[in-house]
């Protein structure tokens, strides 16, 4: 059966427990405060002279320019799909978590990083980062939008994506892992919000069902490409993460190696934000997949 509005309400509401929880912790805590300064260290180790130009490019995909660009194609492609309400949604959504998350760090203005950081000074107004918020929106639309034998797919590249401009986020010293945590929750109770709100349209003002011929073969083709265009994706990240795992085999093992025994607190940290992005994602995609 298909959660209700009011369970997906709930559910939001348990993502904003979450947050402030988080608050809590990382402002009144510091032990929480030093052990997300010691992660964030370990981060920033990452950064090699080859290796800073993907890094940075990769957090601009967290930018408002290039998040303004996929989510007006994640959009296009629910109106191909004959999905006005769900194109409505994806720019609601992006419009929603990065307001919020923008009034939340000016809220949330308070410093941290007091004789925490070895490297780099995170800004005062930090928490939520706005680049995981938007990372994380862009992945949870893009299950949002795509059909429903996809969306597993979606939910697989998404978790990437956000994990990749977020891990970039930390590693730059722009951001601790607590505010990327921080995002993610934002953005998943913001897409609970838009769902809850879609059933309850869906529930009183029914959409056809019977649809024209063409739009049903745009439909079609749009979902062909979608279904190809996603495959592609995996294809290529399958394809870059077997030739680094060569790699880091034959030449740099030792040191991964090094860097995960020098730095356990971000090692277990960034493999806690690969959980929590999974997770969340994959709880959404659940939702979907119960109520198509």
């Amino acid at each position: 059966m298909a959660p209700t509005p009011r369970q997906l309400l709930i559910a939001a509401a348990g993502c904003a427990i979450a947050f402030v929880a988080l608050l809590a912790a990382i402002y009144l805590s510091w032990d929480v405060r030093v052990f997300d300064a010691t992660a964030m260290d370990g981060f920033l180790d990452v950064q090699r002279p080859w290796l800073d130009g993907l890094i940075e490019g990769t957090a601009h995909l967290g930018d408002a320019d290039a998040v303004g660009l996929l989510g007006v194609a994640l959009a296009a492609i629910a109106l191909a799909r004959g999905r006005p309400r769900h194109a409505v949604a994806v720019v609601l959504l992006l419009a929603l978590t990065s307001v919020s998350s923008q009034l939340l760090k000016a809220v949330i203005d308070y410093p941290r990083h007091e004789a925490l950081l070895s490297v780099a000074e995170v800004k005062p107004a930090a928490f939520p980062s706005g680049h995981a918020t938007a990372a994380m929106t862009l992945a949870l639309c893009g299950v949002l939008v795509a059909p429903a034998r996809l969306r597993p797919l979606a939910a697989l590249a998404g978790t990437v994506f956000a994990l990749a401009v977020s891990y970039s986020v930390v590693s730059l010293g722009w951001h601790f892992p607590s505010d990327v945590a921080g995002g993610f929750l934002v953005a998943t109770g913001w897409t609970l919000v838009a769902l809850a709100a879609l059933r309850r349209a869906a529930a009183r003002w029914p959409e056809r069902t019977v649809r024209e011929g063409a739009r049903a073969a745009l439909e079609r083709t749009t979902d062909r490409a979608a279904e190809a265009g996603l495959t592609a994706v995996l294809a290529a990240l399958a394809l870059v993460a077997t030739l680094g795992a060569v790699t880091v085999v034959l030449f740099r093992l030792s040191d991964l190696v090094g860097f995960a025994a020098a730095n356990t607190t971000a090692t277990v940290v960034a493999g806690a934000l690969a959980v929590c992005a999974a997770a969340l994602l994959g709880g959404v995609t659940a939702v979907l997949l119960r109520g198509r």
